[in-house]
């Protein structure tokens, strides 16, 4: 009886790690590297007046802006990536 519990316990623990993810997508853009590429992108591509939608669009349109790689970017990431940048520079304003 125990050997089977014990059994159990390893089989599902075994089960447990198995379902998490060992290894980093190739297109994770919440990595720090990701992160600080967008923020690069958005630096880069903002202008003073401009609208959320409008910097969603430049940095869309940004020649280092991977499609591909950020292909879940939206606004609503876009508003998350302006707060998170706003720790690292107070000033920045949109």
């Amino acid at each position: 009886m125990m050997g089977a519990f014990i059994g159990a316990l390893g089989l599902s623990i075994w089960k447990v790690y198995a379902f998490f993810p060992n290894k980093r997508l190739s297109d994770d853009d919440t990595t720090p590297e990701s992160v600080e590429l967008l923020e690069r992108i958005m630096v880069e591509s903002y202008r003073k007046g401009i609208s959320h939608s409008e910097l969603y669009e430049a940095m869309l349109a940004h020649p280092d802006f991977d499609p591909k790689h950020f292909w879940r970017f939206n606004e609503n990431r876009l508003r998350h990536l302006i707060d998170h940048y706003r720790f690292k520079d107070p000033n920045f304003c949109l």
